[in-house]
C-alpha cells in the first residue's frame, strides 16, 4: 500500500473495542474499492487481546492498548495511545468507529490541534442515545454528541432511521452521510429440503436487546409439530434471559463463521427479534445466503427486510404477532422470498458499494 511521499493518503481506524460487527465492518473497508488510483496506507488502533479480529490485516499496521475491561484505566491508557500514534503516524485522515472512540477520540484530536489536525470521520454504529434507556441518560448521551460534532468532518450512519433520529436529537444533517453495512456476494444456495420440518435459525446474544425471549414466547405459542429452532449465541449481559429446555429448541454456543454459514444453508429462515439495531449483520448474512428474514420493525430492520418480498416484519416485542407469522409460513413461500433477498443485499447492501462510498468520504477530507 505504500507509495511515492505525498501522494499516500493516510488514514488511521480506531476502535475502543472491536468484537463482533465492528471488526467486520473495519475489515470489509481495509479492501481498496475496485478501480481506486489513490495511495492509501490504512493503521489501526485497537485493544491488544482483540488483534485475532483483524484477521487478513498486515500485523505491522497494527497498533494496539491494553484493556482489561472499560474501566478508567484501560480508556486513559486508550486515549494516551491515540495521542501517540496521531503524533507518531500522522494520519489525514482518523476514522473512529463506535461511541466511545467517538468521545475520546475526538476529545483527544481537540487537545492536539495545535500540533496535528486530521480530519475526523466517526461512525457510532448507532449512537447511544438511540437504544432504549432512561430519558436523562438520552439527554446527557446527546448532549455530549451535540457538543463534538463540532469538532467531526462527516459523521457516518448505517441507517436512515439512525440518520433522521440523529437529526431530531440535533445533530446537523449536513455533517451526516448514509452509508448502509456491505457484504460479500456469496454464491451458497441454501440447501434446505422440501419436506418438513421448517428449520429457524436465531444467531446472536441471548438477553434482552436481541428479544430472544419475545422468539421463545412465540415459538412456545405457534406450537407447530412440523418446525425447529436452533438457537445460535451466549449471553453477554447481565440480563440475559433464561435458555428452558423445550421440544424442537436446539441451544448451541459461539460458532466459528464456517459454521454459522452452514447453518445458514441448512435453514428455512432467519429469526431476527432484536428490540433495537445499529444496522444488524446478522440478517444481512442471512439474506447474502438466500434466507428470508423474519425480523421485528424496529429501528433499521425495515430498511432491510420488505415484508411479504424478502420476509416478514412484525411489531417489537410482540411475540404474539410473531407467532401468528410462524403459523402461516410454509417452504415454497420462504424459497421465493430468499431468492428475492438475495438479490437486494447484491443491488443496495453489497461490501463494493460500502467501500467505494467510504472512501468518496476519505477522498473528499483529504483533497
Amino acid at each position: 500500500m505504500h507509495g511515492s511521499g505525498w501522494l499516500v493518503k493516510k488514514i488511521l481506524h480506531v476502535a475502543e473495542t472491536i468484537k463482533g460487527g465492528v471488526a467486520t465492518v473495519i475489515r470489509t473497508i481495509s479492501a481498496l474499492p475496485e478501480g481506486e488510483t489513490a495511495d492509501y496506507e490504512l493503521v489501526y488502533l485497537i485493544p491488544f487481546d482483540q488483534r485475532k479480529e483483524l484477521h487478513g490485516i498486515d500485523e505491522r499496521q497494527i497498533r494496539t492498548f491494553d484493556r482489561n475491561k472499560r474501566d478508567v484505566l484501560s480508556l486513559l491508557r486508550f486515549a494516551w495511545q491515540i495521542a501517540r500514534v496521531i503524533l507518531k503516524e500522522k494520519p489525514q485522515v482518523v476514522h473512529l468507529h463506535s461511541t466511545f472512540s467517538g468521545v475520546i477520540g475526538r476529545c483527544v484530536c481537540l487537545v492536539l490541534r495545535p500540533w496535528r489536525a486530521p480530519k475526523i470521520v466517526y461512525c457510532p454504529h448507532a449512537f447511544s442515545f438511540l437504544m432504549e434507556s432512561s430519558p436523562t441518560k438520552q439527554k446527557i448521551y446527546s448532549l455530549v454528541e451535540r457538543m463534538l460534532q463540532k469538532v467531526t468532518d462527516v459523521i457516518i450512519c448505517v441507517s436512515q432511521y439512525e440518520l433522521d433520529k440523529a437529526a431530531a436529537f440535533g445533530i446537523d444533517r449536513h455533517r451526516m452521510k448514509l452509508i448502509y453495512n456491505g457484504i460479500d456476494h456469496k454464491d451458497d444456495q441454501p440447501n434446505a429440503s422440501e419436506q418438513a420440518p421448517i428449520h429457524l435459525l436465531f444467531v446472536g446474544r441471548l438477553d434482552y436487546q436481541k428479544g430472544f425471549d419475545v422468539l421463545l414466547k412465540a415459538f412456545a405459542k405457534a406450537q407447530r409439530k412440523d418446525m425447529k429452532l436452533t438457537v445460535v449465541g451466549s449471553a453477554v449481559n447481565e440480563d440475559s434471559v433464561d435458555c428452558p429446555p423445550m421440544d424442537a429448541v436446539e441451544y448451541l454456543p459461539w460458532v466459528t463463521p464456517a459454521e454459522v454459514n452452514a447453518l445458514y444453508r441448512k435453514a428455512d429462515a432467519l429469526i431476527v427479534p432484536s428490540r433495537w439495531e445499529g444496522f444488524a449483520m446478522v440478517p444481512l448474512e442471512g439474506m447474502a445466503m438466500g434466507l428470508p428474514v423474519i425480523a421485528s420493525d424496529c429501528t433499521s430492520l425495515p430498511e432491510l427486510v420488505t415484508h411479504g418480498v424478502t420476509g416478514y416484519i412484525f411489531p417489537t416485542g410482540d411475540h404474539q404477532a410473531l407467532a401468528r407469522v410462524l403459523l402461516n409460513i410454509h417452504k415454497p413461500g420462504l424459497q421465493d422470498l430468499g431468492v428475492a433477498g438475495r438479490k437486494t443485499v447484491r443491488e443496495r447492501f453489497s461490501a463494493a458499494l460500502m467501500i467505494r462510498q467510504t472512501y468518496d468520504v476519505y477522498s473528499a477530507q483529504t483533497h
